[in-house]
């Protein structure tokens, strides 16, 4: 349900600049040294009732916390509602929070309120958390998985049972980008086409059937040569998309107008269908529980669904079709919550607004819209939305 510029906009330059790079390495100078990367450790807020904060604790806090592992230097961080994962300087990944269903990878089923190390990873350049399961990629574009797997959302091949330890998702190569909804998940490859696979009972695969998928299958009629996908997010029964050619589409459950066509309906839509409005080039997009997120080519916020605790505009309650999310700009990065929103700034700051009974927005300011500044101030350079916390990395000067 999940997303800095490190992580999207440089995961889709990556992908389609990749054969450019390639070439250019082979005549490009190599520099003496290459600088250090700074230090890093990861802080959170919000609902902490399963430990997921990672401070020690089983608190909720309105205030940004320390994750008790700064020696780690984490360099990502990814939510659930539950459990929060990060990923190590060294590519290893750590866990914490409930892991009743093995979701922290650690071998066992003990709950964590400090982070644990995930098994047998090594590698790992991005991390995604579902509710009850965790998905990894290492740098060459193999994906791993564990945790819960009724419905297929490991995609090992079957239905059913769960998972303390990771298990590589059968023979999957060129992962560029991963995505973890509520029990499905997404891959983006690189040669531009999406895979899925787990519940679709909502249609939130997109692939027109409503039948759950047990291993990663090609979404028909969506990247390649039908038109390039760059960017995927996966919310609680809905997903997005975008092409390389902007355009942006959405399928899934739409009972709070959360695939931005301009309707709502207690009746999914099984295939794409297309976001519409006029927010121009899509730099980042992210899906939450019943709404989603852009941002634009001009550092713009817009959101669209359910606006109970108006975590997409100050007033209505649904939202049909993307709407400017107020009081924002110069923003490289989204995240959405369960009911909340976060934003990232270049310059290096976070903003947050929607529900917050718990501390989801990290502001300190009992206000949901608009959006307040993050109570940590600047230096942030990766921000992660859980279902009711929310996770950030942050320099060490």
């Amino acid at each position: 349900m999940q997303l800095s510029t490190p992580r999207r906009l440089g995961r889709r330059l990556g992908a389609l600049l990749a054969a450019v790079v390639a070439v250019t390495a082979l005549s490009a100078p190599v520099p003496a040294q290459a600088a250090a990367p700074p230090a890093t450790h990861a802080i959170a807020w919000g609902k902490g009732g399963f430990g997921q904060l990672g401070d020690g604790g089983y608190a909720d806090q309105q205030l940004p916390v320390k994750v008790r592992a700064e020696e780690q230097g984490f360099t990502e961080v990814a939510g659930s509602l539950t459990h929060s994962l990060a990923i190590a300087a060294d590519g290893s990944v750590w866990a914490w929070g409930q892991n009743n269903n093995g979701q922290l990878g650690d071998g066992g089923h003990t709950d964590s309120d400090v982070p644990v190390k995930v098994q047998g990873l090594s590698g790992i350049v991005e991390v995604a958390a579902g509710w009850g399961f965790s998905l990894a990629r290492t740098g060459d574009g193999h994906v791993w998985a564990w945790g819960t797997n009724y419905a297929g959302q490991l995609g090992l091949g079957s239905f059913g049972g769960s998972y303390a330890t990771p298990q590589q998702v059968g023979e999957l190569r060129g992962i560029t980008h991963i995505e973890a909804g509520w029990f499905h998940s997404m891959a983006l490859r690189d040669n531009f086409t999406v895979l899925v696979w787990g519940d679709n009972s909502r249609g939130q695969l997109g692939d027109g059937t409503g039948v759950a998928k047990a291993g990663p299958t090609v979404l028909p009629g969506l990247g390649g040569e039908s038109g390039p996908v760059y960017d995927i997010a996966a919310g609680f029964y809905h997903s997005l998309a975008v092409r390389a050619d902007g355009t942006l589409l959405a399928w899934g459950a739409n009972n709070s107008g959360q695939l931005g066509n301009g309707t709502t309906s207690v009746t999914a839509a099984y295939s794409p269908v297309h976001v519409v409005g006029r927010y121009g080039q899509v730099r980042a997009v992210a899906a939450g529980c019943r709404h989603s997120y852009l941002v634009d080519g001009s550092g713009n916020v817009w959101g669209w669904g359910d606006n109970t605790e108006a975590q997409v505009a100050f007033t209505g309650t649904v939202v049909k079709q993307p709407q400017l999310v107020p009081g924002l700009s110069d923003v490289k990065d989204v995240a959405a919550g369960c009911a909340f929103g976060l934003a990232l700034t270049g310059g290096g700051e976070a903003y947050g607004w929607g529900q917050y009974n718990s501390g989801q927005t990290g502001t300190g300011v009992p206000v949901p819209m608009p959006p307040f500044k993050n109570a940590w101030g600047a230096g942030l350079t990766f921000i992660a939305a859980g279902g009711d916390h929310g996770l950030a990395v942050r320099e060490v000067s």
